[in-house]
């Protein structure tokens, strides 16, 4: 049963992954802003000099990530305008996103197999399930408390992401950030 379950929230994120969603204020802006308050409250419990070079480390490779993740990004803007008169621009996070996200994953397991030492096929199963369910649900995702690395990681490629399309596409800048009732 719960290979069943992992496997309709594999589909259901691949699924997503190749669909157009609506590009909003809370996905590009609060989840990064919240992501990044995450990471630095979790590695507070865990400061050590290691800690210190594993954070500048991922946080590199969370930017070459969150880079290649919006390099294949499709955002598409609409000739009608909505009610606050800009257009409507939605976002088909692609292929690229979806192999970054499943380097992210592996990075994490990883990591974790060295602090830990051994890591069975139960807890990948569970840190598969706990990641897919964070990147479709928002609810999952502000209940969920990640390990450190996994917020580096989050932050780092989620706000290169951003950023990315934000200096690429002025409108959708303009859409998310300054838009007024």
């Amino acid at each position: 049963m719960e290979l069943l379950f992992i496997l309709f929230l594999i589909y259901k994120f691949i699924h997503g992954t190749f669909k157009a969603d609506t590009a909003t204020r809370f996905s590009l802006i609060i989840i990064p802003i919240y992501s990044a308050i995450m990471m630095i409250l979790a590695i507070k419990y865990e400061y050590s000099i290691l800690t210190i070079i594993a954070t500048f480390a991922l946080s590199f490779i969370g930017i070459i990530i969150g880079i290649f993740q919006a390099y294949g990004a499709e955002v598409s803007i609409s000739d009608n305008l909505n009610k606050y008169h800009v257009p409507k621009i939605t976002i088909k996070r692609g292929l690229n996103y979806l192999i970054g996200w499943i380097i992210i994953f592996i990075l994490g397991l990883l990591i974790k197999l060295l602090f830990e030492q051994n890591i069975n096929h139960k807890e990948i199963f569970g840190e598969l399930s706990t990641e897919l369910l964070r990147d479709l649900s928002k609810i999952f995702f502000f209940t969920d408390h990640s390990t450190w690395f996994m917020w580096i990681l989050n932050t780092s490629s989620s706000w290169t992401y951003d950023t990315y399309l934000f200096l690429k596409y002025p409108t959708l800048r303009k859409y998310v950030l300054l838009r007024k009732k």
